[in-house]
């Protein structure tokens, strides 16, 4: 019995403290799936191995094609988002919630949360008062393909691509 217990309380910090790897030996996170067996032994795999790979890391973030995500879900490849960010009236859009947003607030500067190069994201403005946006984030420069004021009541879209640290804005208004 007692070569039992020290056997258990001896196991309890790899068990505590392990990472799970499914077709590796190297996993990046607290969970890892390789599913074209390809990833190196050791290091990090290269972008085309780990273009197959699924990481869940312990803040909780998945990866999918990435070993290091850098937000809440990131998908290097396609992706379908399942629902709409609802903003309220807010002019402070986080799209970790979802790459389609939508606000009532009217025309104003708006600041844009959790948007990354290489990302397209889309904000549906539904103000009260007519009048042009503006668009801010954090080490973002803001470059606008057409920016026309909005029609009260009626809905603008805004689309945002972001090139490296430039976010062009196309708007399409009173739809």
């Amino acid at each position: 019995m007692k070569k039992i217990c020290t056997i258990v309380i001896m196991s309890f910090p790899v068990i505590a403290f392990s990472q799970v790897g499914i077709n590796t030996t190297n996993p990046l996170g607290i969970f890892h799936i390789d599913g074209g067996k390809d990833n190196p032994a050791t290091g990090t795999p290269s972008a085309s191995q780990q273009a197959n790979d699924i990481v869940a890391t312990a803040d909780g973030s998945l990866g999918i094609g990435t070993t290091a995500p850098a937000s809440r879900l990131e998908v290097d490849g396609a992706a379908t988002n399942k629902s709409a960010y609802n903003a309220g009236a807010s002019a402070t859009i986080d799209f970790s919630k979802s790459n389609l947003a939508y606000t009532t607030a009217s025309a104003t500067a708006f600041t844009l949360n959790n948007i990354k190069d290489g990302g397209t994201y889309t904000l549906s403005v539904r103000g009260t008062v007519s009048g042009t946006s503006t668009f801010t984030a954090s080490g973002f420069t803001f470059r606008y393909v057409n920016n026309n004021a909005s029609v009260a009541n009626t809905h603008t879209l805004y689309t945002f691509v972001v090139i490296g640290t430039v976010a062009y804005v196309y708007c399409l208004r009173g739809l």
